[in-house]
């Protein structure tokens, strides 16, 4: 019994040795990484559970995705770098914030006794001026460094100037129209049109000044400083290493303005382009930051981390203290002057803002939460098509306050998640289709093309001529 005993013991032990070896030799398939966010814009790296994570960026034409890694799965000969994506997702929560406080303004029923729509507005400015400054002097940066052709440049210049009007003016034309076919009573309700006969589609869509009803004002500025940000790149970029030269009185313009200067709604771009600006300019000294930290190896102490936090906090409160006139603004405004108009708070939101990029805290986790990132993807819907929600005469005779708050909350979400996904998503589909088909023509030889084909015909023309 004892010999069988032993023999079945030596037979399971051979079996699992045998067992072993054919798992140490199969050949299981690599494990897949879940994307943490898919999204065509720059993405930051998620967070695990307790454990830091890697942002590793895999193209795949149409958007960018972001594999976050652990400690604990990374292999151990893996040589960890810095996440090479901009933690940028808070921008989306700063946008969300900024379309709920102009729903506020518009509404007139909520915080009736401050002007936060044009806090809203700036924002919107300085936001749009930092990611656009910034995508492009990257892209302005490596067509320098490659000695670029003056056709490079002119597809560079064509892609974003096709994709910022895809983005703004289908929409806004689409609103116009419709607002054009709906009886007066409609036009003077939503968007305060004076008399049957002011509203002029055509003179609507060439943004003529007399034409720009309610919030449509600000359209014309953002696309007229669009021509304006591949001239400041290009000259900032060409400055390499002296780019403060330029920065630096460009900043004390900003400044000078922004005290001085008397900016408020529905007039012309000159008050509000050192609002843009600003943010062009956080864009140069975030990028030009991020570069000399790479490549001096610069890591942040505690005490630099200290002292930072502490500057970003007191920023923080000064800038509620001007949105809102209040905490700090009496005491500040002994020492430098009240603005004549708008609050100024580009200065203060753009510093807050490359603070975050370069050392994310719990205010860009904040931004981070996912309300208010919806209501930054739907942004530019709330933005056009709000005025048909709260100015509606069905929701306004309500006698319940929370009738009138919920019905209004709920309709324009509806309204304006719908609309983005009718209208601006595709339109963004079809701008990246043109992307890349302007990319795939830039890789041709475009002019032996056009050669061959006129050679071509000219040959043909000529050898019917010689059979007839």
């Amino acid at each position: 019994m004892s010999f069988a005993l032993e023999n079945g013991c030596a037979g399971g032990a051979c079996y699992l040795a045998s067992a072993l070896q054919w798992l140490r030799n199969c050949p299981f398939p690599a494990r897949r990484y879940r994307p943490d966010h898919l999204s065509i814009d720059m993405l930051r790296a998620g967070r695990g559970d307790g454990a830091s994570t890697k942002a590793v960026d895999v193209d795949v034409g149409e958007a960018t995705v972001v594999l976050s890694i652990s400690d604990k799965e990374r292999p151990p000969d893996t040589k960890r770098s810095a996440p090479t994506s901009a933690k940028v997702l808070f921008l989306d929560g700063i946008r969300g914030l900024a379309a709920m406080l102009v729903v506020l303004q518009h509404s007139t029923e909520y915080m009736n006794g401050v002007n936060v729509g044009a806090t809203a507005v700036d924002a919107f400015f300085v936001l749009s001026s930092f990611l656009l400054t910034m995508l492009f002097l990257r892209k302005a940066e490596t067509l320098l460094a490659q000695g670029a052709s003056y056709r490079k440049w002119a597809f560079a210049l064509v892609d974003y100037f096709l994709k910022r009007f895809f983005r703004v003016y289908p929409f806004f034309a689409l609103v116009a129209v419709l607002l054009w076919r709906l009886p007066f009573e409609y036009q003077n309700r939503f968007f305060l049109v004076e008399n049957a006969d002011k509203y002029d589609l055509f003179k609507v869509l060439t943004f003529d000044f007399d034409h720009r009803y309610l919030m449509l004002w600000t359209l014309p500025l953002e696309i007229a400083y669009y021509l304006f940000i591949p001239v400041f790149v290009v000259g900032m970029a060409r400055l390499r290493g002296y780019w403060w030269v330029g920065f630096i009185p460009l900043q004390a313009w900003v400044l000078y303005d922004g005290f001085y200067v008397f900016r408020s709604h529905h007039i012309l771009l000159r008050p509000h382009f050192t609002t843009f600006l600003q943010g062009s300019l956080a864009a140069v000294a975030f990028v030009r930051f991020s570069s000399w930290c790479k490549a001096s190896g610069f890591e942040f102490r505690t005490w630099h981390a200290v002292g930072v936090r502490a500057t970003e906090y007191v920023i923080i409160l000064l800038l509620i203290s001007e949105c809102f006139r209040s905490l700090l603004c009496e005491w500040v405004h002994q020492f430098v002057p009240v603005s004549p108009g708008d609050p100024f708070i580009s200065t203060l939101l753009a510093s807050v803002i490359v603070i975050e990029m370069v050392m994310p805290s719990a205010v860009s986790t904040t931004l981070e939460w996912n309300v208010l990132r919806h209501w930054g993807k739907i942004s530019f819907s709330v933005y056009l098509l709000h005025p048909f929600v709260i100015f509606s005469e069905t929701i306004s005779k309500k006698t319940n306050y929370f009738d009138r708050l919920f019905e209004r909350l709920i309709l324009l979400q509806v309204l304006a998640t719908t609309s983005f996904y009718l209208v601006e998503l595709p339109l963004q589909r079809a701008v990246q289709q043109l992307s890349r088909a302007l990319a795939q023509l830039e890789t041709k030889d475009f002019g032996a093309l056009v050669y061959a084909v006129t050679h071509t015909t000219k040959k043909q023309r000529f050898q019917r001529s010689f059979i007839a």
